[in-house]
């Protein structure tokens, strides 16, 4: 295990004081409207959080300036609790954890275009979209994570593990098919007359994914291979729905090249950046250096301070290429790519509006949603940037995954979902 409470750093243990005081404060609201007091604690949080929700699953936008600047603040609090708590449980803080988590990105988003095309019933639709889509994502994160955590501390031999991990990744794969599967055959649309065989096929076969990427996730951690596994599985199960969904859909409503523009541009971009900066990143890797990562036990002045250091040297030298390579730049700077790109087809193309405040008022500031791409474009040349310049202690490695992540997260998720939607047509 890790480090003791009093060796984490301040802002992560002040974060964890406002989870835990916001959490407090929002589960006593919701106490207090269960035994009808009134109170102004209440009433805000039903009017600017419950309300919103649950008017954003029926197709109205659940956001306003107060929810999504919480959003924002609780996003950036995570961030910082989170790095401290993967630190204490040494979860590996290579790019392969980026990698691990990846398919999340796709879970939430097509899981958001599922509740999109109304294929949840009145249960389970509310929880798909904001801020509980986010809570969802994040507790199959954790399960999976935790079960692979478990079964790597057992006293059992690589293979047994390996065998272990598979078998339990593909029950939880299951679990979820059977879970939203139940969900999606009662809800009004499919009544309505769409057949589920093509999602019954796919969401059955997943259960086999883990045997089928065995080999391609060799050099994965066993608890990166449970969330890896259970995350794409999801993925699929969403991916399954839709496609039943497609299938009964006349044809001229499916539109598809929205795909190549959407996907094939950032995917370029990911190309060129890796092929850019492979060597320099090869280059200090040979040395035991990451660009951005300073070697253990120094801090950033002792970096500073240095002024004839052939390892500094070498440092600064390559920094610059060698972030290109790694995935916690180059899917974050893409993502936000894929959202301009997404927002501006939408717009422009489809007859969509943008619902993020934020992004909204940037659109009608500039009065073009093709300028709204270019700020999302600069703003991917920003993140680069930043780590190209920016230097985490070693104990920060996972903060500097997670602030990947969360510039991961809020580009493409949102991105992947419009053109999930365009794709379809809802």
């Amino acid at each position: 295990m890790g480090e003791s409470w009093e060796e984490l750093y301040d802002y992560e243990k002040w974060s964890i004081y406002a989870l835990m005081g916001i959490s407090l404060a929002f589960f006593a609201a919701l106490g207090l409207d269960s035994l009808d007091v009134n109170n102004p604690l209440t009433e805000m949080v039903m009017e600017f959080y419950i309300e919103p929700v649950l008017n954003d699953a029926g197709s109205d936008a659940g956001y306003n300036e107060v929810n999504t600047i919480t959003y924002a603040i609780v996003l950036a609090l995570f961030v910082a609790a989170l790095s401290a708590w993967l630190r204490f449980l040494e979860i590996d803080p290579s790019e392969a954890t980026i990698l691990a988590l990846l398919p999340y990105v796709l879970w939430a988003s097509l899981g958001e275009v599922v509740e999109d095309a109304q294929m949840f019933d009145a249960t389970l639709a509310p929880f798909f979209v904001s801020p509980g889509i986010h809570f969802q994502t994040a507790f199959w994160v954790v399960v999976a994570g935790a079960v692979g955590y478990s079964i790597s501390s057992n006293e059992m031999d690589s293979e047994d593990k390996d065998r272990t991990i598979e078998v339990t990744s593909s029950i939880m794969i299951l679990a979820q098919f059977f879970l939203y599967g139940s969900s999606i055959s009662g809800s009004d649309v499919v009544a309505g007359g769409i057949d589920l065989s093509t999602f019954a096929v796919i969401g059955i076969s997943t259960a086999f994914l883990p045997w089928f990427f065995r080999e391609s996730t060799r050099y994965f951690t066993h608890v990166q291979r449970a969330v890896y596994f259970v995350g794409l599985g999801g993925s699929l199960v969403f991916f399954g729905a839709l496609s039943s969904y497609a299938a009964s859909v006349p044809d001229d409503n499916l539109v598809l090249w929205p795909l190549l523009l959407v996907i094939g541009v950032p995917v370029l971009i990911c190309m060129s950046m890796y092929s850019r900066g492979i060597q320099s990143a090869s280059t200090l890797s040979s040395h035991g250096l990451v660009a951005g990562v300073l070697p253990l036990g120094m801090t950033e002045d002792d970096y500073d301070a240095l002024t004839d250091s052939p390892q500094k040297e070498l440092l600064e030298s390559n920094r610059k290429t060698a972030v290109m390579a790694y995935p916690v730049v180059f899917l974050a700077v893409s993502g936000q790519i894929l959202d301009g790109l997404a927002t501006w087809i939408g717009i422009d193309y489809f007859g969509y509006q943008e619902k993020h405040l934020l992004s909204a008022e940037i659109i009608e500031l500039l009065d073009s949603a093709f300028g709204f791409t270019l700020i999302k474009a600069s703003l991917g040349v920003v993140i680069w940037y930043f780590f190209a310049i920016a230097n985490f202690e070693n104990r920060q490695q996972h903060l500097r995954l997670l602030v990947g992540l969360m510039m991961l997260v809020v580009g493409m998720a949102p991105g992947l979902r419009d053109v999930g939607r365009l794709v379809i047509g809802v």
